[in-house]
């Protein structure tokens, strides 16, 4: 057992206090066992020289210790006259992990300044600060979009941060300074919500380690930062807490995007911890597929629920597949799906075709609400483009000529079929919440 009676696959006690200072656009102190941090985002209106007439933004930041923050004074480096070059590479690495997370051209010309100060540092200043430089930017992000400052949510997916190394033989998570400083490997990790790996820095202090070790050393980590992705995420819940019915990331991307000015919290079964629940989809309508699904998600939950289905209906085929759409070639195989379509459009010039969604919100009092969206298009005659899931890289809405696998998320959300029907979900809520 550690100092702080911590298992060694455990984190220190985490805590976001966000609006921790007036002035900013964002801010938090963010507090990790006895490591706190202050971090602040400010947005401006221009951008370094480099990026002058490009129409995209930037994001920097900048990382303190001040000298109280550990046990022996630490000098200023104002003092020195020059940073310090520890300082300098975590604000490098802040600013490289938090630009990994956001679209800087929805940004439009706009610096956004992200500045991290150590008032107390008990090891993992550098993590912590990657975690509550997030919230800080998102905070940053979400008061721009209401001034309508900012257009569109350029953030792609959280971050999170964590270290992980071998202590004496053993495997520890979030190393605080004194197991830090007696470390024989030191790994600090950083991912994105889809655990992606966005840094590793990592070295052997004492003894080396082998590729096994170093595998074991990330799957410890990932278990850190979800814990930490789920922190974050907690902060950001609205008042209503609303259950998609699918573990599908395009799909929560898509409807998070559209709902993002709302004050509710958009959730995937999995983060509902309801991923077990299948439901077979064997009614003729759309309406009533996506209607089984919602009902069998608030049986479970007091949450509010959310269920679509969508088909792509071509006109030559009398509008197969339809209702059938994900298992048009018997499975749920999209590419099977698609080639099976191309072969049966191969002797006609007609391949007019329609995307369809269905809506449908149950709330938290049981009642039900239907939306529908509609996009016309065709069917090309390749497939083309690959930002897509589904039949996306062969349809081509009208008054386009790419397909919506050649689109980006952006151009897609503007047009499409499941966008008109969460966009007719959003009017609602902003009527519900008198936004």
């Amino acid at each position: 057992m550690r100092a702080d009676n911590r298992g060694n696959k455990e984190i220190r006690n985490l805590n976001f206090q966000i609006n921790y200072t007036p002035n900013p656009d964002g801010s938090v102190l963010v507090e990790c066992g006895n490591t706190k941090i202050i971090c602040t985002a400010m947005i401006e209106d221009k951008v370094p020289f480099f990026l002058k007439g490009s129409n995209s933004g930037w994001l920097s930041c900048e990382y303190s210790m001040l000298p109280s923050s550990t046990q022996s004074r630490k000098v200023r480096d104002i003092s020195k006259g020059k940073i310090d070059g520890r300082s300098q590479e975590i604000q490098r690495l802040i600013g490289r992990s938090l630009r990994s997370c956001i679209d800087l051209k929805l940004l439009g010309e706009k610096t956004i300044w992200i500045d991290c100060d150590v008032i107390s540092a008990d090891g993992g200043t550098r993590t912590a600060s990657i975690n509550g430089a997030f919230v800080a930017l998102k905070l940053a992000i979400e008061k721009s979009f209401a001034k309508k400052q900012i257009q569109k949510n350029p953030l792609i997916s959280n971050v999170a941060a964590i270290s992980v190394g071998i202590v004496k033989g053993e495997k520890l998570l979030d190393l605080d300074y004194l197991e830090d400083s007696k470390a024989d490997v030191d790994l600090n990790v950083v991912m994105n919500s889809k655990k992606e790996i966005i840094e590793i820095q990592g070295t052997a202090e004492g003894n080396t380690f082998s590729r096994y070790e170093l595998n074991e050393l990330l799957d410890i980590a990932e278990l850190g930062i979800e814990e930490i992705l789920n922190n974050q995420e907690e902060i950001f819940r609205g008042d209503e807490v609303i259950i998609l019915s699918t573990d599908n990331e395009h799909k929560v991307k898509e409807i998070k995007d559209i709902l993002y000015s709302i004050p509710v919290e958009i959730i995937s079964k999995k983060q509902a911890g309801l991923s077990s629940i299948q439901v077979e989809e064997n009614l003729d309508t759309l309406e009533g597929n996506a209607r089984l699904k919602a009902l069998a998600l608030k049986e479970k939950s007091k949450h509010s629920v959310i269920a679509d289905d969508t088909g792509l209906f071509v006109e030559y085929l009398n509008g197969d597949p339809g209702v059938h759409s994900a298992r048009y070639a018997g499975e749920h195989d999209d590419k099977k799906n698609r080639e099976l379509l191309l072969e049966n459009l191969k002797d006609t010039d007609n391949r007019r075709a329609y995307f369809k969604t269905i809506l449908v919100y149950i709330d938290e009092l049981n009642e039900e609400y239907i939306f529908e969206g509609i996009c016309n298009g065709h069917i090309s005659k390749v497939e083309r483009g690959d930002k897509s899931f589904g039949y996306d890289c062969i349809f081509i809405p009208n008054r386009f000529e790419k397909t919506f696998g050649e689109m980006s998320s952006q151009e897609k959300n503007a047009i499409s079929h499941r966008q008109k029907a969460v966009n007719k979900f959003k009017n609602f809520l902003q009527k519900k919440y008198k936004i």
